[in-house]
């Protein structure tokens, strides 16, 4: 690499001394330091830097540690136990910024440590002090021993009041030189950081600052260094006597220029508490966000001056259908249908008066015009000095249909149960009363009637059984091959008679996959149906055909058909009969279209094909090969 040949210079023009260590002799630093007319010395061994050094004590010494940062660092130490008066301002460059070499350096004792990309601003901090040493012909600051002499000496009221200001303020104060020596430190320091004020001083504040906090100190001080005001606050951590560390606020002024200070002041107030709380602050912030965007159930927040909506959660905005953009601001009572609205008004206002803390099976309007039920919790917050609501909103439409089935399905059970029971009851007791003057024909034609009543009922237990099992999910079906055509006869044969009646048969030969046991209880309460509401004389047509992977299966009668408000949910819902006996549609339709999707097919009802009746079409799968 190329050498600059420069002659020493005397004490009083030296600025800077510099050692290259094989590097180039171009860089960001040097090139400002040429501008700004500051004498500069380039050498070429670190020996021959040690004498320059040592001759000129107020130098500003710059170690390039691009080609070693360990022949750079060793310098920095020979440099610093150079005897006193040496106080030289020690930068090391172009060295990568990794925050163990930064720690290295500071703890060799350098001031600084720039990288390639070192801003122009911080090379000027450094002319800056190279100038006013030379303004100053070299001198030093007063030592700190030189500063408490002087003090004792003047011993005037204004230097009491402000010892005493400064012994007793809670915070840090203290007075360094422009390399972070400690010159003045108050007792604060003993408290905050539990060390004793009387031994730091001629120590350094790196001692004091933790190595990953370094560089941002050294920032601060150069900030103080160049600017007229007051550096930026910075926060470091400062390691405690006890061995663990204290965060702190630092700022630090410049008073290099007022005589009585010579140096730059610097104050440190503790703020771990605000650290941990501010901390704890936003990790509180952070869960209630997370809470209130994953909850499954709704919150809103609602003003309390305007009762408009000031924010709402993803689970409450698909509630009401509404995006999220467009709820804020919303009023809390539009959200209801407009018959609502007044007593949804009162409502609200109980709840913020403290009236109410829960409201139950209100109706919310979605966007697009159904129903949901919801309940409503509420409890009444103040944030920022603002009175809110939160509210906790749950959908429980599905629970309240749910319990209507329930309700319905024991309403239809209820009546379903009453008239054999009533039948059975009567038999009973004509047997009871009558039974010696009874002739033997009519003694058969009660028991008859009383064996088919008891039969029904065990149906209908068994059905009501069957019903409680599938919305259990407790179900147990057994599908396997079977002949169908069979069965229809069976059933068709079997339940005939009871109305005296038959029916039409049209069957094809085809196998079902199902369970032979709950096909045939569907087909009995298809054709129970049609004959039972129908009457015994209605004509009842049952067919049976392939239909591509399905068999499909058709009781067509010609009776009234189903009530046209029910033909579209006879198999969706349990539906309360009304109170003729043969027009009601119970259990039996519900459990025949559950058992049917059980076993993988489907049911829907239509009128019959002269528009007279009701047709009932089901169909279930085939076997899907010969070896079913």
């Amino acid at each position: 690499m190329g050498r600059v040949t420069s002659a020493p210079a005397t004490r009083a023009e030296t600025g800077v001394l510099g050692w290259l260590n094989g590097a180039d002799t171009t860089s960001l630093a040097l090139d400002l330091i040429r501008e700004a007319g500051i004498a500069l010395d380039l050498v070429e061994d670190r020996e021959a830097l040690l004498a320059r050094a040592a001759k000129h004590p107020e130098a500003i010494v710059l170690l390039d540690a691009a080609s070693s940062l360990d022949d750079a660092i060793d310098a920095c130490r020979r440099i610093r136990a150079l005897p006193a008066p040496a106080r030289h301002t020690i930068c090391l460059t172009s060295v990568a910024r990794g925050a163990s070499d930064e720690a290295r350096a500071i703890e060799a004792g350098a001031d600084a440590v720039w990288d390639d990309s070192v801003d122009a601003r911080v090379v000027r901090a450094f002319l800056h002090r190279a100038k006013q040493r030379h303004r100053s012909g070299g001198g030093a600051p007063p030592s700190a021993t030189k500063r408490t002499e002087r003090q004792r000496s003047t011993g005037s009221l204004a230097e009491r009041r402000y010892r005493a200001l400064l012994d007793n303020v809670l915070d840090i104060v203290a007075v360094v030189d422009e390399e972070g020596c400690i010159q003045i430190i108050n007792p604060a320091v003993r408290t905050l950081l539990g060390r004793s004020p009387d031994e730091l001083p001629g120590t350094s504040i790196w001692d004091l600052v933790h190595e990953g906090d370094a560089s941002l100190t050294r920032q601060m001080l150069d900030e103080a260094l160049t600017s007229d005001g007051v550096a930026s606050p910075t926060t470091v951590r400062a390691c405690h006597a006890d061995g663990t560390f204290v965060t702190l606020e630092i700022t630090g002024q410049s008073l290099m220029d007022d005589p009585s200070i010579a140096g730059v002041l610097l104050y440190a107030r503790d703020v771990t508490e605000r650290m941990w709380v501010g901390a704890a602050l936003r990790e509180s912030e952070q869960r209630f966000s997370e809470v209130f965007e994953n909850m499954l159930e709704g919150v809103v927040q609602i003003d309390e001056r305007s009762r408009s909506l000031i924010q709402a959660n993803p689970a409450f905005c698909s509630l009401v259908g509404i995006a999220r953009k467009d709820i804020f601001g919303m009023m809390f009572v539009d959200l209801f249908f407009v018959e609502d609205r007044d007593e949804i008004a009162t409502i609200i206002d109980e709840h913020f008066t403290g009236k109410r803390r829960v409201s139950d099976g209100l109706r919310l309007k979605h966007q697009n015009g159904t129903v949901r039920y919801v309940d409503i919790g509420t409890s009444r917050v103040v944030l920022s000095g603002i009175s809110t609501m939160i509210a906790v909103v749950r959908d429980v439409t599905i629970r309240r249909d749910t319990e209507r089935s329930r309700e319905m399905f024991l309403a239809v059970v209820a009546h379903e149960l009453r008239t054999p029971v009533a039948i059975v009851r009567n038999g009973v007791e004509i047997l009871r009363s009558k039974i010696d003057t009874m002739s033997v024909k009519d003694r058969q034609t009660v028991v008859t009637v009383l064996s088919e009543e008891a039969e029904r009922l065990t149906r209908l237990v068994s059905d009501a059984l069957d019903m409680g099992a599938i919305e259990a999910g407790s179900l147990a079906l057994r599908p396997h091959r079977v002949a169908l055509a069979p069965l229809v006869e069976s059933v068709a044969a079997r339940i005939g008679p009871q109305f005296q009646s038959t029916a039409h048969l049209c069957l094809e030969q085809v196998d079902g996959y199902v369970d032979p046991l709950r096909f045939e209880q569907v087909l009995t309460n298809l054709l129970e149906n049609a004959w039972r509401h129908c009457g015994a004389h209605t004509k009842v047509e049952v067919s049976l055909v392939v239909d591509g992977e399905f068999a499909r299966v058709s009781v067509q009668d010609d009776g009234p058909g189903f009530p046209p408000e029910v033909h579209h949910n006879v198999f969706s819902r349990v539906l309360v009969p009304n109170v003729r006996p043969t027009s009601g549609i119970g259990i039996g339709l519900w459990l025949s279209g559950r058992l049917v999707e059980s076993m993988g097919g489907s049911i829907a009802a239509d009128r019959g094909g002269d528009g007279r009746g009701a047709c009932v079409t089901f169909t279930v799968p085939t076997p899907a090969d010969e070896s079913d």
